[in-house]
């Protein structure tokens, strides 16, 4: 990391910083603010040795972290896999998944920087009915059975999907996440476009964001491990990505496809996809990417409004050093 941060420095951090791989676009929930599930279209996946290149070529490229999502990503059997290597080779590493398999690559996953599990209320009845089956117990069990083994990990964080809805239901899982070492972050719900197909409308307004942000910060003084990014619940009430603030996923996030593709401007819509036998270096130098990146700042009419979490962070860092700095320290929780 001490290296590639010469590289960015070098290159006045006009580089990507993170990977963001999605393993797969399958999903074995069917969340009620989510339709990917509703979706489940056949899907061409990467082999190893393709994606272990990809990781190669990242590093060379002056890449910080490597986040694996989708779809669930474990629904991806080579993710364990892919997990060590990226581990071994000293990218910073995550991974939200739903949870329903992770007892099964419990050893695996605990290699990660930072394990994301999705769990938005302790209710077990209000679970079912957010995320479309009855999961809950599943998922406590492995959490339960990473404690108990005593599997070493660095970090696991619960990350809950905020609307009014399940507002009361936050300081249980706080009390949760408290008693077992967990971070609990929380994140308002929020629509994500995408070119395949059309979402449901599930956009929280300013009023109701006003409330939960309130309440959330409240939650934070009294538990330690809450995680609230304040500038995040800025952008989102201002009305997500703008000309004054421009997503920079085309040049700072490297999106990666299942088949190991690089898809630009982002990973929600394509308008250019580097192909899977191109290294990193031949797509971002080739005439297409740069133009895209070139463009990316204007913004595309499908950017605005748009308040999905990675971009914002890579855009984050790149588009103001002071709130990098405040995330940063969030992040650590020293704020």
């Amino acid at each position: 990391m001490f290296k590639n941060a010469l590289r960015q420095f070098r290159h006045r951090f006009d580089r990507p910083f993170m990977v963001m791989f999605e393993t797969t676009l399958h999903c074995n929930m069917k969340c009620g603010y989510c339709a990917i599930w509703q979706n489940q279209q056949p899907e061409d996946k990467a082999s190893r040795e393709r994606v272990f290149k990809r990781m190669d070529e990242a590093a060379a490229l002056g890449v910080f972290a490597w986040s694996m999502s989708g779809g669930e990503p474990l629904m991806n059997p080579n993710v364990p896999d892919y997990i060590e290597r990226a581990a071994k080779i000293g990218f910073f590493t995550s991974m939200p998944t739903n949870g329903l398999a992770l007892k099964k690559y419990a050893e695996a996953c605990v290699l990660l920087d930072q394990l994301e599990v999705s769990i938005d209320t302790l209710d077990r009845e209000k679970f079912r009915q957010r995320r479309g089956l009855d999961g809950l117990p599943t998922i406590l069990s492995a959490l339960d059975y990473i404690k108990e083994k005593g599997l070493p990990h660095k970090l696991i964080q619960i990350n809950a999907a905020v609307d009014e809805s399940n507002l009361g239901d936050l300081p249980a899982l706080a009390e949760y996440c408290t008693e077992r070492g967990f971070l609990l972050h929380t994140e308002a719900v929020h629509n994500v476009v995408r070119t395949t197909y059309e979402t449901a409308d599930v956009e929280v307004g300013n009023e109701a964001l006003d409330r939960i942000a309130a309440s959330l910060l409240d939650l934070k003084k009294r538990y330690k491990c809450v995680r609230f990014y304040t500038d995040y619940y800025k952008f989102y009430r201002d009305g997500g990505f703008s000309k004054k603030f421009p997503c920079r996923s085309a040049s700072h996030l490297v999106n990666m496809r299942p088949d190991g593709s690089i898809q630009f401007p982002c990973a929600f819509v394509s308008k250019y996809r580097g192909l899977p036998e191109m290294s990193l270096r031949e797509i971002y130098e080739s005439p297409e990417v740069r133009q895209l990146i070139r463009e990316s700042p204007d913004m595309w009419d499908f950017c605005k409004g748009c308040k999905i979490g990675c971009p914002y962070e890579v855009s984050a860092y790149r588009n103001n050093p002071w709130t990098a700095l405040r995330s940063a320290l969030e992040f650590l929780q020293v704020v």
